[in-house]
């Protein structure tokens, strides 16, 4: 689930190229890379928790990934 966020949020990059054409400006592009990155660490901490049988706490990190990239939405990139 986690490196699905990562993929879908470059996908927006693209997206919005495509729709906004010659306006889109890389400050746009650096704030959809922002939440990839938080997306990118955040899967890699669930994948290591997983790996050392934290089950419970890969469930949670997977939660609060989403919490996360809704206030990092919310507070960056819809202002």
């Amino acid at each position: 689930m986690q490196f699905l966020i990562v993929v879908r949020t470059l996908g927006e990059i693209f997206r919005l190229r495509h729709v906004q054409g010659p306006s889109f400006s890389t400050v746009l592009a650096m704030q959809y890379a922002g939440g990839a990155l938080i997306a990118a660490c955040c899967c890699w901490v669930g994948v290591v928790l997983y790996f050392f049988r934290r089950y419970a706490l890969a469930a949670w990190i997977a939660l609060a990934t989403v919490v996360a990239l809704l206030a990092y939405k919310v507070c960056v990139i819809m202002r």
